[in-house]
């Protein structure tokens, strides 16, 4: 059975090769598809774009369906060895004619040769997995166009809870590690304890406080944190992936979607923000 990303990303086939944590990873890119297309709607079509940490890929494919020219960067780093063996499997069965992205193996970095800058650049759940998320994010900075955008949505770990292995954060990441080694070495995660070590466990202040020293202008945004609250009335997966304890909590602040606007961005579980006007390192 041949597919496109509409098909899949709207739900509309669910073909046979797609099992889990295939399913998973199509589910995150349905999930992330309508925050990013609130701002790539506004560009014209041939816009150069840059996903930092593409997983699969299906994303950018999508986008790149939709008439803008991709560049997908995907290392292979711990835990996710397998996103090219799922990328390749969905480019095998797409419906011709496949979109043309420039897939590249490797972290977006100073090394990095772009024949030119992009009109907008989005990491969707990556600074978390980088050691050195700031030089990361002033990597992408420059390979921005002046007036482009950088998107960055991830994890707030001011709210005492891991999302990758459904666990509470008890005081620091080590102590975390000593009273829940267990669940964490248990892990479906490959290679998971070298997969914790290498989280970063970002915040919505500590990244605010960076961007601004570095003199780049930041909003923050409450739409991803409202995303999830309507997903979680709405996708039942999501809910059985997150496990009961977290899962029940999550249905109970979905009901209480007024709240959040009151809530300051950095009690949000969600960092959700736009970097725009770089200006020059202090």
């Amino acid at each position: 059975m041949k597919f496109n990303s509409a098909e899949l990303l709207e739900g509309a086939c669910t073909p046979e090769l797609i099992t889990d944590p295939l399913r998973t990873y199509i589910s995150e890119a349905r999930f992330f598809k309508n925050l990013i297309l609130t701002d790539v709607s506004k560009l014209s079509r041939g816009s150069y774009l840059i996903e930092v940490g593409s997983g699969i890929g299906l994303l950018s494919l999508h986008l790149a369906s939709l008439g803008f020219e991709v560049t997908a960067f995907e290392p292979q780093s711990s835990g996710f060895n397998h996103m090219n063996e799922m990328r390749s499997l969905i480019s095998e069965n797409w419906m011709p004619p496949v979109p043309q992205v420039e897939f590249r193996e490797a972290i977006l970095e100073q090394e990095t040769k772009l024949e030119k800058n992009a009109d907008y650049i989005f990491a969707i759940n990556v600074i978390e997995h980088v050691h050195d998320y700031e030089d990361l994010i002033t990597r992408a900075i420059k390979a921005k166009t002046p007036t482009a955008t950088l998107r960055i949505i991830c994890p707030n770990y001011s709210i005492p809870y891991e999302p990758h292995f459904n666990i509470p954060i008890i005081f620091t990441k080590t102590f975390t590690k000593f009273i829940f080694g267990h669940k964490i070495r248990g892990s479906k995660i490959p290679n998971s304890e070298e997969f914790w070590d290498d989280l970063s466990w970002p915040t919505q202040r500590g990244l605010r406080n960076m961007l601004k020293s570095k003199g780049w202008n930041v909003e923050f945004s409450r739409d991803a944190t409202h995303a999830y609250l309507n997903r979680v009335l709405a996708d039942s997966d999501f809910i059985i992936r997150k496990g009961l304890i977290v899962g029940s909590l999550f249905k109970v602040i979905s009901h209480l979607p007024k709240v959040v606007r009151f809530v300051p961005y950095s009690l949000l579980p969600i960092i959700d923000c736009r970097i725009t006007n770089a200006s020059q390192s202090k």
